[in-house]
């Protein structure tokens, strides 16, 4: 059998012994095929509850002869031997548990998936049981004085102690057994990595908000706008001019904000005052430049249409014919004016 459908039928068997449907957990368990140790100790286990003591006897031995050192196996199997009758088979299987015990006083299951933990006394406890039933008192008084050396938790001494006492009495007391339901369960990594996953998710269906669109893909198409919104220009610096057009044909010092004005470029004289000074606009922004730095020059608009850009007329002046420089030093800046270049 695959071990998908090996570890499906084992959790389901789990499953329903947890709910109490011990039926349900014995055919799940018997569904797989060469079952190893511990499905044939699940196997025993529900036999046992369900009271059919031979088949749970014939899969106690079907889990020893799986796994020769399982130590809780010749327990279950000698606590079914015992029930059946058959004492000194009983004996000899609590006396292979204790050996496979290996000098410890307890093995913890847990890490096989098994919630149980069998103890050296505890085997003890049965074994002196055993010598009790065949009559055998004084071996029975070594083995619980031998286990009460070997207990490991309170109650164990109080077993042990009425134990010792019914052995006095030569009377016979119940032996120790797995509580029911304790059985072998899968690992639960390994059942989560057998699971299907989905790792792509489900597909989702788009669908476009557009009329009769046949579009697949990622995303549905938009419908268009009826009156989409222009998308802004880039800004227009000779748009609705004012003031008389002149170039600068020299370079000024940048002002206390970074601004200057460069060779070639044109600025708007709003006004020029007595101390040979313009008040220009230059960029949408006012500022003073001397006014032997400025030359007149005539723009005209680029279309009819009144785009706001404005261009130099080709024929009176073009960059190329700029004059040299005057030889005549400019005029000192007023103390009023001053570090206030375009602002």
């Amino acid at each position: 059998m695959a071990l998908v459908e090996l570890m499906r039928h084992w959790s389901e068997g789990v499953a329903a012994a947890e709910n109490g449907d011990w039926s349900s957990a014995l055919r799940s368990f018997a569904t797989i095929t060469e079952p190893r140790s511990k499905i044939c100790f699940n196997i025993g286990c529900c036999h046992l509850v369900l009271g059919d003591l031979q088949k749970a006897e014939e899969a106690f031995t079907l889990t020893i002869e799986l796994d020769k050192h399982l130590a809780v196996g010749y327990f279950q199997r000698g606590f079914v031997l015992f029930q059946k009758g058959k004492f000194s088979l009983a004996l000899q299987d609590w006396g292979r548990a204790y050996t496979e015990m290996r000098g410890n006083q307890l093995i913890d299951y847990k890490i096989l998936g098994l919630t149980f933990k069998l103890y050296s006394c505890e085997i003890l406890h049965n074994i002196a049981l055993a010598h009790a039933k065949e009559g055998n008192w004084t071996k029975a008084e070594e083995n619980v004085l031998l286990a009460l050396k070997q207990k490991v938790e309170p109650r164990h001494g109080t077993k042990l102690d009425k134990a010792m006492e019914d052995i006095l009495k030569q009377k016979l007391f119940a032996p120790l057994k797995i509580p029911q339901g304790r059985i072998f369960q899968p690992n639960e990594r390994l059942v989560e990595q057998l699971e299907k996953k989905d790792y792509l998710g489900k597909a989702l269906v788009v669908a476009s908000v557009v009329d009769k669109d046949s579009f697949s893909g990622f995303a549905p198409l938009q419908p268009k706008a009826n009156n989409p919104p222009s998308r802004p220009k880039t800004p227009e610096i000779l748009k609705d001019p004012t003031g008389e057009p002149h170039r600068v044909f020299l370079s000024l010092p940048q002002d206390s904000r970074g601004n200057a004005s460069l060779p070639g470029n044109i600025v708007f004289v709003l006004n020029k005052c007595e101390d040979n000074w313009a008040t220009v606009v230059f960029n949408g922004r006012k500022g003073i430049v001397p006014c032997n730095y400025l030359e007149p020059v005539e723009l005209r608009f680029q279309s009819a249409q009144q785009t706001g850009v404005l261009s130099e007329d080709q024929s009176p002046h073009k960059q190329s014919d700029v004059p040299a420089p005057p030889a005549d030093t400019p005029p000192g800046l007023p103390k009023s004016l001053k570090g206030q270049f375009f602002y």
